[in-house]
């Protein structure tokens, strides 16, 4: 049998926006946003803005229509990452048993502490508001379902304990929205069926619950009933990272080799990511010279991504950088830190570049599929056949290009016309017979030739007539 646990979930209340709100102390009390104007989606809201309907996701335009004094701020997520670090501090303070979900919520487990739950719950949580300025929610339970579900009803500042024995009598009320694994279609589909509270889908016997849900029902059935058996994960420390490096056989100088091998290292790489369901957002690049010293240089994005096309040119960029002295290299190495759970997302998917995003993300867990049952080779990029063929000494190369002579283009000689006329004369001139064939002969036309110039044409004349005999012909 299961000992009893104690559960407890930590949720911060509009996480991006009371953090921007915490560090400066003119927003507070303010309406206040995150997301920016360029992504056309609001990422977090505070609940000041709330007041006006402003919700997350909501299009920009339309949330400054529904606030106009809204302040939309583009988010710094290095900013984010500090308080996350440091509200999660505090319960590390009290347990190791720390489940960090996202950025902003997660579980810690009481069960092992002598101190009372509720006691520590509200020590952690007075530390959080007076020390970072921010507001959490927080719900007491013996499973994860119940404890999350409690501190989730009565957002902000929640503060709910369901007692040992109390879960049926809490859930049992609630909508069946509420249980994990229920999406809106899901919902629709239980709420026409008559089961519309989860008290109804605890009271339906499991070969009815199959017909509507499949495979899924078992596992609801018992989520309505308040039975949650999923264990607390402690978050692993240090935090993991990906990495790759490449140690070339000889040393390269081949640029476009050397890229090639970091795209590739980039795909390689974000295929794992995606894998485990996950988004980095630190690049390092780093190189090693033929002398062994090294360079590195490393960037943060804006915004988590699971994407390798999101970081081509970036990459580019960055081993340009790293790469300081113009000598031979003899490895380079790619690491992907600072990791999130899940897909980021802050674009609306009506959107053009979240529809983009979509398809590439499409096509990425397609590409990986493919490469997993038949081999890396079955879709190549562009960087793949590059690295089909061995690199080029730089050097080598420039030198013989230097060696080689310079050939000089023949350009074929005009043929020059020195006595020309425009062609209204010339048609003067052929109507009294003034103009004559020439007669062929080497070197000379056999009939007279029309040319183009501004509009115009001409025509050649014998050679001995000139200027002079113009002039008396057309009088």
């Amino acid at each position: 049998m299961t000992p009893p646990r104690t559960i407890v979930h930590l949720d911060a209340d509009a996480f991006f926006a009371a953090v921007e709100q915490a560090s400066d102390a003119h927003l507070r009390g303010k309406p206040v946003a995150v997301g920016g104007e360029k992504r056309g989606i609001i990422a977090s809201a505070s609940y000041e803005a709330r007041k006006f309907g402003v919700y997350t996701p909501m299009p920009t335009a339309r949330a400054r229509k529904l606030c106009p004094k809204l302040i939309v701020l583009s988010g710094d997520f290095e900013r984010y990452e500090q308080f996350s670090n440091w509200m999660f501090g505090y319960c590390y303070d009290f347990t190791p048993d720390v489940e960090q979900t996202s950025i902003d919520e997660g579980y810690f487990d009481l069960s092992c502490v002598r101190k009372s739950p509720v006691e520590i719950a509200l020590t952690i949580r007075k530390a959080i508001g007076q020390k970072l300025k921010i507001t959490v929610s927080e719900g007491i339970g013996t499973n994860k379902l119940v404890s999350a579900i409690a501190s989730k009803l009565t957002k902000p500042r929640a503060f709910n304990e369901v007692p040992r024995g109390g879960e049926a009598t809490f859930l049992h009320p609630l909508p069946n929205k509420w249980l994990p694994g229920i999406g809106p279609k899901t919902s629709a589909r239980l709420n026409a069926a008559g089961l519309a509270q989860i008290r109804h889908i605890a009271g339906t016997p499991l070969e009815m619950l199959e017909l509507l849900l499949g495979n899924q029902a078992k596992g609801i059935r018992q989520f309505a009933h308040g039975i949650d058996e999923r264990p607390l994960v402690p978050v692993r420390e240090p935090q993991k990272s990906f990495s790759q490096q490449e140690t070339f056989a000889t040393d390269v100088t081949d640029e476009e080799y050397i890229h090639a091998t970091v795209r590739r290292m980039a795909d390689n790489l974000f295929a794992k990511v995606r894998e485990e369901n996950r988004s980095i957002r630190t690049l390092t690049v780093r190189v090693r010279y033929n002398d062994m010293a090294e360079d590195q240089v490393n960037e943060s994005l804006l915004e988590p991504t699971d994407l390798e096309t999101d970081v081509y040119g970036r990459l580019h960029t960055m081993l340009c950088t790293a790469w300081r002295r113009r000598v031979s290299l003899r490895l380079v190495s790619l690491k992907l830190a600072n990791i999130y759970d899940g897909r980021f997302r802050s674009e609306l998917a009506l959107e053009v570049c979240a529809q983009r995003q979509d398809a590439q993300s499409r096509v990425a867990v397609a590409v990986d599929e493919l490469r997993r049952s038949r081999g890396h080779s079955v879709i190549l990029r562009g960087h793949d056949f590059r690295l089909k063929l061995p690199p080029v000494d730089t050097a080598t190369t420039l030198a013989r290009q230097a060696a080689m002579p310079l050939r000089q283009k023949i350009v074929p000689a005009r043929r020059e016309v020195s006595n020309y006329i425009p062609l209204r004369v010339h048609n003067r001139l052929r109507s009294r017979g003034a103009l004559q064939r020439l007669e062929p002969d080497e070197g000379k036309l056999s009939s007279p030739v029309l040319r183009g110039g501004s509009g115009s044409n001409a025509a050649l004349l014998p050679d001995k007539t000139g200027w002079e005999d113009l002039l008396e012909l057309c009088a």
